[in-house]
């Protein structure tokens, strides 16, 4: 049977992606931190050695260093390796639609951090995948996704401030693992946006999840932020939010 090493498994993301390679007959191995150093080569060498992975892909947080190894070993061991970055490496200044050739220009912590990772790894392993990814839409609270961040929302707030006129990089977990899963093994080297918004605010989806979700948020339609992070590829294609929420094509 064929195995992926993922990273991230105590994340949003990587556990779908995991269901995801089951589904297609290929069996998901766990980057335990807990047992795997990722700092010492030598124990992470033993690890991959072991797995003899067929795929590689590093969705969790960790050290740039750690992204830069990963990536070197992969390219060593001649193991095809996906990163997932995210929107957030382009600032609020950079105006969608976000094509793959635009500069990152983010300086936050955990956008400086992404670019740094996406720059190391291009550099070491001109092999590799890199994915950028949007907010990522759940289907409950409890992990990082669009629905926790509402459901939060409501609880500290009492409401959902939400914008009509900003325009998020979204897409359902499903649909960017299904997404992943095809660059993984039938795409080439390179970078990749996903990204399942054409055209909907977040005031929009918010009132798209209420009504799928049957909740009782109170959803307050604002102004402000103006902002349109939507990212667009035409290299890769995803299924569109609207498939799996009532919103109107516009």
């Amino acid at each position: 049977m064929m195995k992926a090493i993922l990273t991230g498994m105590n994340g949003t993301v990587a556990p779908v992606v995991a269901e995801t390679l089951t589904r297609h007959g290929i069996e998901p191995v766990a980057w335990d931190r807990t047992k795997v150093s990722t700092t010492d080569e030598a124990e992470m060498r033993r690890f991959i050695e072991s797995v003899r992975p067929n795929y590689f892909l590093h969705i969790g947080m960790g050290a740039v260093e750690w992204a830069d190894t990963l990536a070197r070993l992969c390219g060593e061991y001649k193991i095809p390796f996906l990163f997932t970055s995210t929107v957030s490496v382009f600032s609020d200044n950079v105006t969608g639609p976000i094509t793959p050739d635009m500069p990152p220009d983010a300086t936050d912590e955990y956008g400086a951090y992404k670019r740094a990772c996406e720059e190391t790894i291009a550099r070491t392993n001109p092999g590799a995948q890199i994915v950028r990814l949007g907010w990522q839409i759940g289907h409950r609270a409890g992990s990082n996704n669009m629905m926790d961040y509402f459901e939060n929302e409501m609880k500290r707030h009492g409401v959902i401030v939400a914008s009509a006129h900003w325009y998020p990089s979204c897409s359902f977990l499903e649909d960017t693992a299904d997404a992943l899963f095809e660059i993984l093994t039938k795409r080439g080297p390179g970078l990749y946006q996903l990204n399942g918004n054409s055209s909907h605010s977040l005031y929009d989806i918010a009132m798209a999840l209420k009504e799928s979700h049957d909740t009782s948020w109170q959803i307050e339609q604002t102004d402000e932020p103006k902002r349109d992070n939507r990212m667009v590829d035409t290299n890769i294609t995803i299924q569109p939010i609207t498939k799996r929420l009532a919103l109107h094509t516009k």
